[in-house]
This record gives C-alpha cells, sequence and structure tokens, in this order.
C-alpha cells in the first residue's frame, strides 16, 4: 500500500465564554466581511492548545480565562488544512476592551446566535457548546468559508 504524504496542519483556537446566558463574541471589522466569531486565533511557535488560547484570548479581549476547558476539534480542508480547538468557559479576570485589531467585543444572547452572521462552520457546531460531552467535526470549505460538506460526531 502507498503511503500517503504527511501534512503540516493550520492550527488555531477559539473560547466560547458565556455569562448570564450570553457569549461574548467579536465582530470583525476589516477581514471576513463583519462576522461574528468566538475570539481566539493561531499558535505561536511552542505553544499548546490551551497556551494559544490563553493568549489570544487576552490580546483580542483583556479578559483572562478561568478554567477553560476543551469541547471539541474541528478539522477544516480548503486550499490547505487545519484543526480549530474549541474551548468554553464560564469564569474570567479582567475588564473588556471593547475594541480590537479584530474587531469589536459584544455580549450575543444565546437565543439570537441563529440570527447573526457568523462563519458557516461555526453555526454547524454551535448546537454542541457547553454539552457534557466532546465533538468532532470534519469540514469541507470553499475559498470563501462555506461549508461544501460536513460530518459531526460527539465522541
Amino acid at each position: 500500500m502507498e503511503k500517503k504524504p504527511r501534512v503540516s496542519h493550520l492550527n488555531a483556537t477559539v473560547c466560547y465564554l458565556k455569562k448570564d446566558d450570553k457569549v461574548l463574541m467579536l465582530k470583525f471589522n476589516k477581514k471576513w466581511g463583519h462576522v461574528y466569531a468566538p475570539p481566539g486565533g493561531k499558535f505561536e511557535e511552542g505553544e499548546s492548545p490551551l497556551d494559544c488560547i490563553m493568549r489570544e484570548y487576552y490580546e483580542e479581549t483583556g479578559l483572562q480565562l478561568i478554567n477553560p476547558r476543551l469541547q471539541g476539534m474541528s478539522y477544516w480542508k480548503d486550499s490547505t488544512e487545519g484543526i480549530i480547538f474549541v474551548f468554553v468557559a464560564e469564569d474570567f479576570e479582567g475588564k473588556l476592551k471593547n475594541v480590537s485589531e479584530e474587531g469589536y467585543s459584544e455580549w450575543i444572547n444565546i437565543e439570537d446566535f441563529p440570527k447573526i452572521n457568523q462563519f458557516a462552520q461555526n453555526e454547524k457546531f454551535m448546537p454542541y457548546i457547553f454539552k457534557e460531552r466532546l465533538f468532532e467535526g470534519k469540514f469541507l470549505l470553499d475559498d470563501k468559508c462555506n461549508v461544501l460538506d460536513y460530518k459531526i460526531r460527539e465522541i
């Protein structure tokens, strides 16, 4: 059997921080067309997923997450491929900075999530956020982050 080539993934993290039935989201002001997404970002050299989300969350919001927990992993493929480590948290310290390089911080009511403009991939895994079990997603995307095909399972 022929060996398949090894792949280097682009790894990233996000965290859904919940407070009183609201979740803190960023509304991007430049890239991605004013879409909402949870704070997070790409790994720096030597970082674990937890290291990455702690750093990225603080950089983008000014908040220090307390005990974030891994909720799922979402593999995606377009012209490249990567894995997003999806965290959730309910405790934090610090003072929220409302504006960052990325966009504006906004607390969104959980029931309003179907009404906001999110990445299609994030919309698909929202039902698995703040659940007892981990999830794994596998997404095929086009070059504009639209979902062409996907599977999600609890693990």
